[in-house]
Protein backbone atom coordinates (compact mmCIF):
# COMPACT_ATOMS: atom_id res chain seq x y z
CA UNK A 1 0.00 0.00 0.00
CA UNK A 2 1.42 3.78 -1.13
CA UNK A 3 1.76 5.76 1.64
CA UNK A 4 0.25 9.14 1.65
CA UNK A 5 2.13 12.42 2.23
CA UNK A 6 1.28 14.02 5.52
CA UNK A 7 -0.87 17.30 4.74
CA UNK A 8 1.56 20.52 5.51
CA UNK A 9 -0.01 23.80 5.69
CA UNK A 10 2.60 25.62 5.01
CA UNK A 11 2.63 24.09 0.86
CA UNK A 12 -1.14 24.84 0.70
CA UNK A 13 -1.13 28.64 -0.55
CA UNK A 14 -4.17 30.69 -0.26
CA UNK A 15 -4.61 33.97 -1.81
CA UNK A 16 -6.11 36.81 0.38
CA UNK A 17 -6.58 40.63 -0.26
CA UNK A 18 -6.04 43.34 2.68
CA UNK A 19 -8.01 46.52 1.69
CA UNK A 20 -6.16 49.74 2.29
CA UNK A 21 -8.63 52.11 4.25
CA UNK A 22 -6.78 55.08 3.87
CA UNK A 23 -3.76 56.69 1.53
CA UNK A 24 -2.08 57.37 4.43
CA UNK A 25 -2.46 53.90 6.47
CA UNK A 26 0.64 52.06 5.81
CA UNK A 27 1.27 49.85 2.49
CA UNK A 28 1.73 46.52 4.10
CA UNK A 29 -0.03 44.11 7.19
CA UNK A 30 2.71 42.75 9.45
CA UNK A 31 1.66 39.48 10.34
CA UNK A 32 3.78 37.21 12.63
CA UNK A 33 3.27 33.18 12.59
CA UNK A 34 5.71 30.99 14.03
CA UNK A 35 8.33 33.63 15.00
CA UNK A 36 8.74 34.61 11.47
CA UNK A 37 7.35 37.92 10.29
CA UNK A 38 5.49 38.14 6.90
CA UNK A 39 4.80 41.49 4.95
CA UNK A 40 1.71 41.21 3.15
CA UNK A 41 1.14 43.87 0.42
CA UNK A 42 -2.24 45.91 1.02
CA UNK A 43 -4.35 46.41 -1.86
CA UNK A 44 -3.61 42.96 -3.92
CA UNK A 45 -4.17 39.53 -4.46
CA UNK A 46 -1.76 37.64 -2.73
CA UNK A 47 -0.79 34.10 -2.53
CA UNK A 48 0.50 33.24 1.21
CA UNK A 49 0.40 29.37 2.85
CA UNK A 50 -2.55 28.89 4.95
CA UNK A 51 -0.88 29.31 8.68
CA UNK A 52 -0.62 32.77 7.06
CA UNK A 53 -3.97 33.21 6.19
CA UNK A 54 -5.64 32.36 8.60
CA UNK A 55 -3.72 34.83 10.68
CA UNK A 56 -4.35 37.60 8.17
CA UNK A 57 -8.42 36.42 8.73
CA UNK A 58 -8.29 36.58 12.43
CA UNK A 59 -6.51 40.04 12.49
CA UNK A 60 -8.92 41.21 9.78
CA UNK A 61 -12.15 39.77 11.65
CA UNK A 62 -10.16 41.73 15.17
CA UNK A 63 -10.23 44.62 13.44
CA UNK A 64 -13.73 44.44 12.08
CA UNK A 65 -14.96 44.27 16.06
CA UNK A 66 -13.15 46.69 17.00
CA UNK A 67 -14.41 49.55 14.13
CA UNK A 68 -18.15 48.38 14.99
CA UNK A 69 -17.40 48.68 18.92
CA UNK A 70 -15.55 52.15 18.19
CA UNK A 71 -18.51 52.98 15.97
CA UNK A 72 -21.33 52.08 19.13
CA UNK A 73 -19.19 53.94 21.70
CA UNK A 74 -19.28 56.58 19.66
CA UNK A 75 -23.13 56.66 18.86
CA UNK A 76 -24.08 56.07 22.43
CA UNK A 77 -21.94 59.37 23.31
CA UNK A 78 -23.53 61.18 20.17
CA UNK A 79 -27.02 60.15 21.98
CA UNK A 80 -26.31 61.35 25.66
CA UNK A 81 -24.71 64.26 24.25
CA UNK A 82 -28.24 65.12 22.61
CA UNK A 83 -30.16 64.46 25.34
Amino acid sequence: MAKQKAYDPWQDMRRVFIPRRSRTEQGTMEVGVNDKMYFIPKDQFVEVPEPVWEAVNEMLDRQKIMEAEAARAAGSREYAMSV
